[in-house]
């Protein structure tokens, strides 16, 4: 009983002696984590002393004096991107490449919303840029929906800025809440773009093209699993394009306190000088900040 008694002892000395332990390594996690923190808001208060400071600048008052008030936005958004290779006369694909849905940073410049007169029914305009890859291709016969998504070691680099100016229709502007409120809007992107890339023309149903056409969709209806049938079966295509071009965009756009979250659907046509053009449809789910100049 003695022992019993004994072994009881030293078992509960050592399960406090490791609570003891976690106890005290939750605490300095705790520590660590406050300490973090307080670092974080240092640095986000001199970041706001050296921001006022530039947007209080005289070189700053002469930019809003031409254009107005500026917003910097950044965030992050959930986006899908196709490029398109269409004839010009058609608009019939000869390929088609996707980036995927995966996040991406949002970096523009936006300019103070402009309302006609009292009404609710506004305009604006908005600075855009992106980069972006994409190295899947899609084979589509029959609906949209209807497709196939491969890597078929084909890829494409986009690159656009635009200017994208904007009218819309504004809910809870005048509800006392000037920083919360809800919007719709159609929009125009006037851009400059350079595409470059390689792919499989497995959408362009031609007698010439029939080899890789029937490729493709044996790949796409399972009759061939192997999808070096396709590489076999086509020749690679390399394209590189550089050209002004013009879209559309489709958003309605939430707003509070500076923080907006968007769901936009756009399209970018880039003008080629040959009979085919590029054209790349985006959709774009964002969530970003908007920093006053």
């Amino acid at each position: 009983m003695t022992r019993f008694y004994l072994v009881f002892l030293l078992f509960f000395s050592a399960s406090a002696v490791a609570e003891d332990g976690v106890t005290q390594s939750i605490k300095e996690s705790i520590e660590e984590i406050k300490t973090a923190v307080q670092d974080i808001n240092e640095s986000y208060k001199q970041c706001e002393a050296l921001y006022d400071e530039i947007r209080n600048s005289e070189c700053a008052n002469s930019i809003f004096g031409i254009f107005g008030r500026m917003y910097l936005k950044l965030g992050v958004s959930f986006t899908e991107r196709q490029l398109k290779f269409q004839n010009a006369d058609t608009q019939k694909d000869a390929f088609v490449l996707s980036s995927g849905s995966k996040p991406r940073p949002i970096f523009g410049i936006a300019l103070n919303d402009s309302y006609f007169s009292d009404s609710n029914w506004g305009y604006g305009f908005g600075f855009d840029y992106f980069d972006d890859y994409a190295f899947e291709q899609i084979i589509k016969r029959g609906s949209e929906s209807d497709k196939q998504v491969l890597d078929l070691g084909t890829y494409s680099s986009m690159s656009v800025i635009a200017v994208s100016p904007s009218m819309f229709y504004s809910w809870g502007r005048d509800d006392a809440s000037p920083n919360r409120y809800l919007k719709v809007g159609l929009g125009v992107n006037l851009m400059y773009s350079a595409v470059r890339g390689t792919a499989y023309e497995t959408e362009l149903n031609t007698v010439e093209n029939a080899p890789c056409y029937n490729a493709a969709s044996d790949v796409y209806s399972g009759v061939s699993n192997d999808i070096n049938t396709i590489s076999n079966s086509c020749d690679l295509q390399k394209f590189r394009d550089s050209s002004y071009g013009t879209g559309t965009k489709l958003f309605l756009a939430g707003e509070w306190n500076k923080w907006e979250t968007e769901l936009a659907v756009s399209i970018y046509n880039h003008r080629g000088d040959g009979e085919y053009r590029f054209v790349t449809q985006q959709v774009l789910l964002g969530f970003s900040r908007k920093f006053a100049f």
